[in-house]
């Protein structure tokens, strides 16, 4: 199911804007703590939140073109799930970018601050050529609102803070959620007649 640009847009501006309030809440014992992350400690999951924008830069920038077509945001995800690969060193970039993330905050607010103005300066319709196929920027950017939401809350509850998103963003994450979920499970859940299964996860 398509997005609505200007909602997603929206999503994506305030997204951004829930990163940084999380990541400057961030005292200095939390940055190098493993714990509620697992594997990653704070700075390797700030790191690998921030490619929600550096993918867009590099896409647009570099990526070259092929031949898949994707329709829509569940398309990608279905694509990019449906592929082994796609998960294999995902850790391991992680803890390389984070090796790297010297000053999160202020690196955070250099990237986001770059890449909100180019996809402001973008075309919704604007081809993007990911690497499970070619997408529209807007479509794209749902996946990143996703991301973003996703991981903000991760970084939020791992630190102590409130977990807690801007409306426009949740609004967003649920809409393609639901859309790679199985409805019946979500369903009877959202209206309390049964729990979700056991290690029940949209992503796979």
């Amino acid at each position: 199911m398509l997005q609505h640009p200007a909602a997603v847009r929206a999503a994506f501006d305030e997204g951004a804007a829930t990163l940084l309030s999380t990541l400057r809440a961030i005292t200095p014992e939390y940055w190098d703590r493993r714990g509620a992350l697992g594997e990653w400690t704070t700075r390797e999951l700030t790191a690998h939140t921030l490619r929600a924008f550096v993918t867009i830069e590099g896409y647009l920038e570099a990526a070259p073109a092929t031949d898949r077509v994707l329709a829509d945001a569940a398309e990608y995800y279905a694509t990019a799930l449906s592929d082994p690969s796609a998960h294999q060193g995902v850790a391991a970039r992680a803890r390389q970018a984070g090796r790297q993330l010297i000053d999160p905050v202020g690196e955070a607010e250099a990237t986001i601050e770059r890449v909100l103005a180019q996809v402001a300066a973008t075309a919704d319709d604007e081809p993007v050529n990911t690497f499970a196929g070619q997408i529209t920027l807007v479509e794209y950017l749902a996946t990143r609102v996703v991301e973003l939401g996703v991981h903000t809350l991760d970084l939020q509850r791992a630190t102590g803070q409130y977990p807690q998103l801007h409306p426009d963003t949740s609004a967003v994450v649920l809409s393609v959620l639901t859309q790679l979920a199985s409805p019946v499970p979500v369903i009877l859940a959202l209206t309390g007649r049964q729990p979700l299964p056991a290690g029940f996860n949209a992503l796979g």
